[in-house]
């Protein structure tokens, strides 16, 4: 570790930190700073600042987080030492009233969902759902990280502590906007398989994706982003799923706007809301009986105008006596409220097999 985060670690200047590691990338960086709370979303200063963005599902019932850059450094290995050192600035909130769903009660929410479906009032919404898992004791939080960044190099992996939002760890493969210099990249990413040979993918994941797809183009358009560029849907790997994935590149005048209204327009994305949004959105709200709060947010960092945005699923909350996952799964007309669980129970795997062995 750098004698400078050592310094910035001794004086305590500081009350967050993340750790965060870029898809495909090696360096892991350590980011320390203080959290400023965000109402009603971010804007263009903090895009224009040094830091990172903590955002909600839903900024009208949670706030979002700026944490403001005091120190920065990348790193390849650490030592024990430096690993004790740095886990001690993690800090974890005592236990919190949990709503965990059994099938049954998965169930009900589906049925309640797919009827809206059904009734054509919606094409795609998202379920979702908590599990708990095991404590996690803070000392072993950077090992954890460092264990999803060797497992998933596909995917944006996090840890974040601050005193406003608690100790959240994740790794998700979907990019909300990413900005560098005048060229922007999103994805549409949806529909979900489990990640083997035999596992082929049926309209039904096709179409949802394809939903998504459209949205995001039509997005664009919208916004009169210039040059726009998207590959065929491919397929990309998720731990214990895989996904349908079609990526955009497009370019953004100046004069078009700061980049805010298209992040705000993407999210949260038909991949973790649905369609028609604001329909699905007031769904969500209504039938899911836990707090969603930064599970389908977005997060990641900013540096002088640029920035890299991706969705935070597959995460977790860590709590003194035990962790909980958010999972959730699309569902369409052709969904099947079984084949809807098992999909979320594919997906916690990402975390509960790396779990098990901390």
């Amino acid at each position: 570790m750098k004698r400078e985060l050592e310094q910035a670690i001794n004086k305590k200047d500081f009350d967050s930190i993340v750790l965060y590691r870029l898809p495909h990338k090696i360096d892991k960086h350590i980011l320390v700073g203080y959290s400023e709370i965000i109402y009603n979303g971010i804007n263009v200063h903090h895009c224009m600042d040094k830091g990172f963005v903590f955002e909600p599902f839903d900024n009208a019932k949670t706030h979002g987080l700026f944490i403001n850059q005091s120190y920065s450094t990348t790193y390849d290995q650490l030592s024990d030492a430096e690993k004790i050192n740095l886990s001690r600035l993690f800090v974890i909130d005592a236990d919190a009233p949990v709503v965990e769903d059994d099938f049954d009660a998965y169930k009900q929410h589906f049925e309640q969902m797919h009827q809206s479906i059904s009734d054509g009032q919606l094409d795609k919404v998202i379920l979702s759902r908590v599990q708990c898992g095991p404590s996690i004791h803070k000392e072993h939080i950077v090992n954890l990280f460092e264990t999803l960044a060797d497992k998933y190099p596909h995917a944006f992996v996090y840890a974040i502590s601050s005193p406003d939002c608690g100790t959240w760890i994740g790794a998700g493969p979907e990019l909300l906007l990413s900005k560098h210099e005048n060229r922007l990249s999103t994805v549409s990413l949806a529909g979900t398989i489990p990640n083997n040979d035999t596992s082929l993918w049926s309209d039904k994941e096709i179409d949802e994706q394809e939903l998504v797809t459209n949205y995001i183009e039509n997005t664009l358009i919208q916004h009169q982003a210039d040059n726009i560029e998207y590959s065929e849907p491919v397929t990309i790997n998720a731990g214990q799923v895989k996904h349908l994935c079609t990526n955009f590149n497009f370019e953004l005048k100046q004069t078009n706007g700061n980049y805010i209204g298209l992040l705000y327009e993407l999210h949260p994305t038909p991949a973790v809301c649905g369609m028609p949004k604001e329909k699905a959105y007031q769904l969500i709200l209504e039938t899911e009986k836990h707090k969603r709060q930064y599970y389908s947010g977005f997060l990641g960092p900013v540096n002088n105008g640029d920035f890299e945005f991706y969705v935070n699923i597959r995460c977790l909350q860590l709590y003194a006596s035990q962790s909980v996952l958010y999972i959730g799964g699309g569902l369409t007309l052709g969904s099947k409220a079984e084949n809807e669980w098992q999909e979320t129970q594919l997906k916690a795997q990402t975390l509960l097999s790396v779990l098990k062995n901390i």
